[in-house]
């Protein structure tokens, strides 16, 4: 969500996930059994691949990591949590399930959130089968909902399969302020990676408020 006194009207808009950050170039996508054999002898390499992969020395192992096998996806969500400085409850979006029952879950749901209220967006997730490259999270405000008010994207990036849950948080945010950004709002998001692979999308009613109701 933008910030400052009022939400910011786009005339043009485009697919949030073939806008990308400037100076950003999607990596070549690499299968884990190269990377695991990449250049054994490069010290730096292999620090790096201890980071990426974790105890996993095997392409083998690391593709049996599955935490759904009946799941054919690489990135499972599991929440989402909007984590609010100065307010309790924090508002969470539970994503596990079909993209189907997802896109069914959120999309009767309504959000109150104060103006100018300081935030962080957390996402958890698990990664299987493969590593996923430029994972990121990208969501788009409509108002009336067909004009597009403002996009954000949150740049993750990429991740080995693992049994231990992932854990990503953003830096803080402010909602929007000021009586031309209060209203109700349509809000489309949606969990893909460089290669345009979606792993969750759901919409949500978003209202913004003079204070929390």
């Amino acid at each position: 969500m933008a910030s400052g006194d009022e939400i910011k009207h786009h005339d043009h808009d485009s697919d949030d996930e073939n806008t990308t950050a400037h100076g950003y170039k999607a990596p070549q996508k690499v299968d884990i059994n190269s990377i695991v054999k990449k250049d054994e002898d490069d010290e730096s390499l292999t620090r790096y691949k201890k980071l990426l992969l974790g105890n996993s020395s095997t392409s083998t192992q690391i593709q049996n990591q599955l935490i759904d096998a009946k799941d054919s996806r690489i990135v499972l969500p599991i929440r989402i949590t909007l984590l609010f400085e100065n307010h309790k409850p924090d508002i969470t979006f539970e994503l596990k399930g079909s993209l189907e029952q997802l896109r069914d879950l959120h999309s009767k749901r309504t959000v109150t959130i104060k103006e100018g209220e300081s935030y962080r967006t957390q996402l958890e997730y698990y990664v299987q089968r493969d590593i996923v490259t430029g994972l990121k999270l990208v969501s788009k405000v409509l108002k009336a909902r067909t004009i597009t008010v403002d996009k954000s994207k949150y740049m993750i990036g990429s991740r080995a399969p693992s049994n231990e849950l992932q854990t990503y948080v953003s830096d803080l945010e402010q909602a929007p302020s000021g009586m031309l950004s209060r209203g109700s709002f349509l809000v489309k998001s949606k969990l893909i990676d460089d290669d345009k692979n979606t792993f969750a999308e759901w919409e949500w009613n978003l209202v913004i408020a003079k204070d929390w109701q």
